[in-house]
């Protein structure tokens, strides 16, 4: 009878050993931080670097790439800065020249038989670099856009890319 008695604590025991053990999440919680620019101490790392981009996919079985830019909103940007352009918020370059290109020769330029916003498939970025160690915030600022369209091979396929204009920001 004793040991029945003694019997009957173990559940009230091993419930109580479960309540008490602290089980510790490993989740991570990531909150954004809002930090006022003239508060980072910045150090600038270049001042002009030329960051090439692809912002199509040219070959739809590239899963990287897709995974890239899944997110990426390639039309909505590209149609911003032409709607910028022809509001004349925003001034078109020829990219070798850097002659100011008018509404009307961007409005040529596409125009021109193959080419729609489509098959623009490459920005190149001229952009300055900065970080702020105490903050760890990284900025990058972009001086100006070159607008790359895809050029294709025989088969269809891209074989690159040609330079369309220049928009300085």
């Amino acid at each position: 009878m004793k040991i029945l008695s003694k019997l009957q604590f173990i559940p009230v025991i091993l419930i109580f050993v479960i309540t008490s053990c602290k089980h510790e999440s490993h989740s991570i919680s990531i909150e954004k931080t809002i930090i006022a620019l003239d508060s980072l101490k910045l150090k600038s790392y270049s001042d002009t670097i030329v960051c090439d981009m692809v912002v199509k996919n040219p070959d739809k079985d590239d899963a990287w790439i897709e995974e890239c830019l899944h997110r990426f909103q390639r039309k909505a940007l590209i149609d911003t800065i032409f709607e910028d352009i022809y509001k004349g918020r925003l001034v078109a370059y020829d990219f070798i020249t850097h002659k100011i290109l008018s509404i009307k020769e961007v409005k040529k330029l596409e125009g021109i038989s193959g080419y729609s916003r489509d098959i623009i498939g490459k920005f190149q970025f001229r952009e300055a670099w900065y970080y702020d160690r105490a903050a760890h915030s990284f900025i990058k600022k972009v001086h100006s856009i070159i607008f790359g369209y895809e050029t294709y091979d025989e088969s269809g396929f891209v074989k690159g890319y040609k330079p369309l204009f220049k928009v300085d920001l």
